[in-house]
């Protein structure tokens, strides 16, 4: 089942996240993912696994268990590349051993300081909380 996009392309409503996948058990899962089904994927840059999904994607396509075309994938921008966004993308691109994205998205709408493509750095701590100083301070 798919939406159609404004711009006409179809988009399937049901995808796959690759968030915390293992590096290691990609190359099993993203064919396994493929042969039941599954035409979306949702990656991003922070995920700091884009080089493991497109290894797996590559064999995907060399093998001929799907076309490029019959797959709907999605990266996202990190917030500490929100001044950098076309070279930001080329490296994803680069990375995931693809020619174009079917999606782009912002991750995370709230910029950070840049720390060099590449070099995601996550505002969350290790359990995945950010922890925000909200006090108020007169001088």
């Amino acid at each position: 089942m798919a939406i159609t996009l404004n711009s006409g392309f179809k988009m399937p409503v049901l995808g796959l996240g690759v968030w915390r996948m293992d590096r290691n058990e990609i190359k099993n899962l993203l064919p396994s993912a493929i042969n039941l089904g599954y035409r979306h994927f949702d990656c991003a840059a922070d995920y700091k696994n884009e080089l493991e999904v497109g290894e797996a994607f590559k064999e995907a396509f060399d093998t001929d268990l799907v076309k490029r075309e019959d797959l709907f994938i999605t990266t996202k921008l990190w917030n500490s590349d929100h001044g950098h966004v076309i070279e930001a993308c080329k490296n994803s691109l680069k990375k995931l051993q693809l020619e174009y994205l079917d999606l782009y998205l912002i991750h995370f709408p709230m910029a950070s300081k840049h720390s060099g493509i590449g070099t995601t750095r996550s505002i969350l701590d290790d359990e995945g909380v950010w922890e925000v100083d909200a006090t108020k301070s007169n001088s």
